[in-house]
């Protein structure tokens, strides 16, 4: 059955939260270039979890993190199998992922949608902390140095050459009016030469008039003796969190249980096993109390504390019992002493 992983800690306020799901024997989830699941937080370790799948059962299984994996506030001993079930919650470090077993499809080209969640999950925390994500070229060679254009809109063509009309206007006497298009489709950017007279050259390459080429922030383009370079904030950023050592987190880091995805819909039933019931039903940010960290008590070994049910006051029932308990031991005792003064 299809396994689908969403990433639960992600911007409260986007339609959808983003997933993938997976119709294969394995699952990594990481930091790492490599995973399955990328998930751009350092608290996650570049290979943190693995989920298995053998005759439709799914085991969780944790990589030696450094932070651990949590399944609701149980930590996961390292390389120990976990089963896990649909609808559990699970904690890679800072990052709360849902676990789902459904007959949804799989996702088509893993490894290119794999990159634009971790691309989007950056973008989030890029927003949040008022930095600039938008892809744009910069004209780094030539007469028209230091000018750049913004590729803000998805989708659209955006014009470079020597003519007024020109989204990005070069300074270039062997531009042509309308050199080429550059055009951003997700996180790729496609460049075309508008049969220039005098070409497009990306890196050493000439580029074939009306066809499209994907530009990568590693190669230059040029124009004459006009160079370009496409730079991607998001895509970098995300290579240096990648490439950062894992970081340790402190209780007080820890996030809550994210919010349940949807109520309890009629016909569920009460007695529905642990792992079916949203664990944010017993433990809210909302609620009047206080909760403590999910890693405080299992990070240091410790068995979470008992409550125990105070006992009530006497009452007249049990205040007789007590006394005819008595009254049975008084006359014990008293039998017993008659049959020793008459054995003398």
């Amino acid at each position: 059955m299809p396994l689908t992983i969403v990433v639960r800690s992600t911007d409260p306020t986007a339609n959808e939260a983003p997933s993938l799901t997976f119709d294969g024997p394995r699952v990594v989830i990481g930091r790492g270039p490599g995973c399955d699941v990328r998930l751009p937080d350092l608290s996650v370790s570049h290979r943190h979890a693995s989920l298995n799948v053998d005759a439709g059962v799914h085991t969780l299984i944790d990589e030696a993190s450094l932070n651990g994996t949590f399944v609701g506030g149980v930590r996961l001993l390292p390389q120990v199998p976990r089963v896990i079930q649909s609808g559990d919650l699970v904690r890679v470090g800072r990052v709360w992922l849902e676990f789902k077993m459904d007959q949804r499809p799989a996702t088509r080209d893993l490894s290119l949608a794999t990159r634009d969640l971790a691309l989007r999950l950056v973008s989030q925390a890029m927003n949040t902390l008022g930095d600039d994500t938008v892809t744009k070229l910069t004209v780094v060679e030539g007469r028209s140095s230091g000018s750049f254009l913004h590729l803000e809109d998805e989708g659209r063509i955006y014009v470079v050459g020597r003519g007024e009309s020109c989204d990005l206007i070069l300074d270039e006497r062997d531009a042509s009016r309308e050199h080429m298009q550059v055009v951003r489709r997700g996180t790729v950017v496609l460049l075309r030469d508008l049969a220039s007279k005098n070409g497009v050259f990306l890196g050493e390459a000439a580029l074939d008039a009306d066809r499209d080429a994907v530009w990568k922030p590693s190669s230059m383009v040029r124009v004459g003796t006009t160079v370009l370079s496409l730079q991607e904030p998001v895509a970098d950023a995300l290579a240096d969190l990648e490439a950062a050592p894992d970081e340790k987190i402190v209780a007080e880091e820890v996030p809550l249980p994210p919010p349940s995805p949807s109520p309890l819909r009629e016909g569920h039933k009460s007695d529905a096993p642990i792992s079916e019931i949203p664990i944010s039903s017993s433990l809210r940010a909302e609620d009047n109390r206080s909760v403590a960290p999910i890693a405080s008590l299992t990070d240091m070994g410790a068995p979470p504390p008992v409550l125990k049910k105070k006992t009530s006051h006497w009452t007249p029932g049990y205040a007789l019992v007590v006394i005819t308990a008595f009254a049975v031991i008084v006359a014990s005792l008293a039998g017993l002493v008659w049959l020793l003064r008459s054995s003398e």
